[in-house]
Parts: structure tokens; C-alpha cells; sequence
């Protein structure tokens, strides 16, 4: 791991010891069942080959109780992305036997500050698949024990065999081999999927074993955003936002007719006259150029003249601070139905803590891991919760031997069972649902094993009612393989 000018402190060190915490509880589903479950959350060490503790990933286990033989179960396994991110936020949104509850029942520009509402998750899973959620070493509760081992974790490929050994590991002890599995990534997780899909299926650094994996669900795909090279060239990325950004003025305009038409309007005006007129670039005749820009605009939200004065191409973190300028406002990257004052300081550098829609609905997940969850499941121990790491981010090297995207091509191929679910909130800026189409459209998958969904929602695509039932709707049609 990279080392910083001075070292983190602590109220107090803390002798790490390895542990296990065991709980029951019950969840009461939207059709009025109650589901009882035993959970298991603990740590899980890797070791050097001297037997030195290198790091601990930990895991959230959830099994259902009321049934005699769990052996051929489904389980899903969740991780989020960052790279540097724990798993709270699939946790804590959607998918764990409770999660944060707002008074708007849409769940924007929801309250920072507590008290916060932690209530049972009727849109829990449990009823059909065990669960496991997965904090990577170094986030969450997860933890590198060894300061110098970084680069053993940190990497594109050390991180997908890491998380292979923990599943296989993880199927053996609990006699699960049977069981279909499933693999839920988020942001940068959709890269890690891919690359642990490819990984499972015979393609570890090291080793040839496979596990059968049934389906994959990426949420938020950044697929592509990664700095890799694919292998096709992409169109121009301003037709794949455009779409983002007609769902963003849809929603703050309060524009007639549907959302879902608008949307399509905007794809339909992308994939014809759009990217026609930015292939021709200069040689476009100003009378076009300036009907084009009127249409631009009038799906981005944003002035004719800035769309001119951008080359027919907005930018994307400038029209965070320009599509409701005139209201004093800013939106949010990851969600951009949420808004905060303007901030000119803003930067790359601290988007992430300045973004809109992270500022505020981060401080009600936190305080619903590190309390109600963590009093739940028992656990004791008095770690931070690391919601999201800069340094392993900083650390963390953006390579692999394979792209992502020829990964989940391979995997697909060798795998004629295994489908993908593509899932992507229309709010998104930062991971948007046309990068989505496009990708999975050109890498050579089999799309009759494929399916797009789109929520009314931002990079959580959980946040809202509207939008969590539909996403659990269809992660659960997809295990019912129906």
C-alpha cells in the first residue's frame, strides 16, 4: 500500500484477533411471511506463504433457518466497488433483512443528520437465497494486516482471485457447492464480477478449478471505465450521457409526458442525428450545428450557447454546476435528483465528499452498520467502519492481464447457462445507463441471456421505493428463473 507522509492515529491500538459472531433474527416479507434466518458474520484471513496474516476481508453471512436441507440453496454473493468500498451500501440500501427508511418515500435530499430509521426490509431475498455480503481488506470491517502486503490485494486480478479462494473457501465450509450461485457487483464491483466470473470459471493466476456461477447482476456498470483498452472503439461518449442528462431535466423541469418517453426521445435522437453531426465535427454546416445545439440543449437542460460553446459536446462534471445554475445549485454525479448550493471549489479531488447525492445520504448508512446492524448481528468488536478508503483507492492499480469486458465475454462463452442482468439508475451521471447498452451491445454476448433495466433512480438504484421494488423484482424473477 502506498505510504503517506504521516502515520493514521488511533485512540488506542488494537490487537487484531480473528473472530466469528452468531445471531438469529427475522424478517416479515411484503406478502406477510416471516422468514426466520441465523447469521454469521466474521473475519477471514489470507496468510502469506510463511503463514504471516497479510489481510482479513469480512463477511455478513445470512442463512435461512426453516428449511431442512439447505444444500442446494440459492446464494447470492454482493460486493460494492470504489475500488475502496465496504458493502454497506447493498447492505444497508436493499438487500440485508433491514435497511434505512425515509420519510420521503422517493428518498431524495433525505435528511443528514439523525435521528435515522432502520426498519425491516420487506423487499428482503432471504425467502429464496442465503446471503453474503463482502467487505474487501481494507474497507468496511476488512482489514490489511500487514502494511507492506497491499500490492498482494490491490491489483484487478489479486483482488479476483482473492475473492475467488473466499467463495470457494466460503462454499466448502458451508457444503454449498450444490447451491446456485449469484454474483452482485456495484460500480467499480461490476469490474470485479467480471474479472472473479472469469476467474471462477478456470481463470485464476494460478490454479484451474471452476465454479459454475448461474448469473451475474451488474449494477452501475463501469465496465470500460477503467482505463482498459476494449476491444472495439467507442462511440462519442457524449451520445452515451445525453440520455442521463434528458432523465436529469425531465425531473427537475417537472416536464410533461412520461419519463421513460423522454428518455427513449433523447436515445433516438443520439443514435440518429446526434452522433451523425459529431462524426462530421467541423465540416458541419452552422445551420445544423446550431439546430443540434437547440436539441442538445433541450434534452440536457443546459443554454443553447454553452452547448456551442462545448463543441456540441457537454462536459460532464461542468454540467453539474451549470444545469441549475440559475437556481444557485449543483447536482449530483452519482444521483443527480439530489442538489446542493452551487460550490465553485468543487474538484476531482474531493468529488466523492463533496458530491450531492453521497454528502447526504451517507450518514444515515453509516449510522446504520456501525449501530442497528452491528447490534443485530452481535458484533462486538470497536472497529471504524470504512465506508469508503481513499488510500486503498489511491493504492490501487487499474490493470489487469485480461479487460474486463473480453472477461465477461469469456465467461459467457464458456458458460452457455450463465445471464447477465445489467441494471442502471436513469439518474446516473457518473456510471450512465447508454455506457451500459453500449458496452453489453458490442463485446459479443449472447443478448437472448441478457437483460437492461433501467430504474428511476441514481448510482444506488435502490434509493426510492419505486426504484428498490423494481430492482428486487428483478434480481428475484432472475434467481425464480422466470
Amino acid at each position: 500500500m502506498e505510504k503517506t507522509e504521516k502515520s493514521k492515529l488511533a485512540l488506542m491500538p488494537e490487537v487484531f484477533n480473528a473472530n466469528s459472531y452468531e445471531s438469529q433474527g427475522s424478517v416479515k416479507l411484503e406478502n406477510g411471511k416471516t422468514i426466520p434466518f441465523n447469521a454469521i458474520c466474521q473475519d477471514n484471513v489470507f496468510y502469506d506463504e510463511a503463514g504471516k496474516a497479510l489481510g482479513s476481508m469480512f463477511t455478513y453471512s445470512y442463512f435461512r433457518s426453516d428449511v431442512e436441507d439447505s444444500s442446494q440453496r440459492p446464494v447470492i454473493f454482493f460486493f460494492n466497488g470504489g475500488p475502496g468500498s465496504g458493502s454497506l451500501w447493498l447492505h444497508v440500501g436493499l438487500f440485508g433483512p433491514w435497511r434505512v427508511r425515509y420519510d420521503d418515500p422517493e428518498a431524495v435530499n433525505t435528511p443528514s443528520v439523525p435521528p435515522y430509521r432502520v426498519e425491516n426490509n420487506e423487499l428482503c431475498l432471504i425467502d429464496i437465497a442465503d446471503l453474503v455480503f463482502i467487505d474487501p481488506v481494507g474497507t468496511g470491517w476488512g482489514l490489511l494486516l500487514d502494511s507492506e502486503a497491499g500490492e498482494r490485494f490491490y491489483t484487478m486480478d489479486n483482488d479476483a482471485d482473492c475473492f475467488n479462494t473466499l467463495i470457494q473457501q466460503w462454499l466448502a465450509k458451508y457444503s454449498r457447492w450444490q447451491s446456485p450461485k449469484y454474483l452482485m457487483g456495484e460500480s467499480y464491483g461490476t469490474n470485479r464480477a467480471a474479472l472473479l466470473a472469469e476467474s471462477l470459471s478456470g481463470s485464476s493466476q494460478s490454479e484451474f478449478s471452476c465454479v459454475g456461477i448461474n448469473g451475474l447482476v451488474l449494477l452501475g456498470n463501469a465496465i470500460g471505465q477503467t482505463g482498459e483498452i476494449l476491444s472495439f472503439d467507442t462511440v462519442e461518449d457524449a451520445a452515451l450521457i445525453l440520455p442521463s442528462m434528458a432523465a436529469t431535466t425531465w425531473y427537475h423541469n417537472k416536464l410533461e409526458g412520461t419519463l421513460e418517453d423522454f428518455i427513449q426521445k433523447a436515445y433516438d435522437f443520439c443514435g440518429d442525428e446526434y452522433i451523425t453531426a459529431l462524426f462530421q465535427g467541423a465540416s458541419l454546416p452552422s445551420k445544423k450545428r446550431d439546430a443540434i445545439a437547440k436539441k442538445v440543449a433541450y434534452f440536457s437542460g443546459l443554454k443553447k450557447e454553452t452547448v456551442l460553446e462545448h463543441n456540441l459536446r457537454p462536459n460532464k462534471w461542468e454540467y453539474l454546476k451549470l444545469v441549475l445554475k440559475d437556481k444557485g445549485l449543483e447536482v449530483g454525479v452519482y444521483d443527480s435528483r439530489f442538489t446542493l448550493p452551487l460550490n465553485k471549489d468543487y474538484t476531482m479531488e474531493n468529488m466523492v465528499r463533496d458530491d450531492a447525492a453521497i454528502a447526504q445520504y451517507t450518514p444515515s448508512f453509516m449510522a446504520a452498520i456501525s449501530g442497528a446492524f452491528k447490534q443485530s448481528l452481535n458484533i462486538t468488536h470497536n472497529r471504524k467502519y470504512v465506508a469508503i478508503s481513499r488510500d486503498v483507492g489511491k493504492a490501487w492499480k487499474r490493470e489487469s492481464k485480461r479487460s474486463c469486458a473480453k472477461s465477461l465475454t469469456a465467461s459467457m462463452r464458456r458458460n452457455p447457462e450463465l445471464k447477465v442482468l445489467f441494471a442502471s439508475g436513469v439518474y446516473d451521471i457518473q456510471c450512465q445507463m447508454g455506457q451500459a447498452r453500449y458496452l453489453a451491445n458490442h463485446i459479443g454476448l449472447d443478448l437472448s441471456r441478457v437483460k437492461f433495466a433501467e430504474y428511476p433512480s441514481g448510482h444506488m438504484a435502490y434509493l426510492g421505493e419505486t426504484a428498490a421494488r423494481a430492482f428486487a423484482d428483478d434480481v428475484r424473477a432472475m434467481i425464480e428463473d422466470v
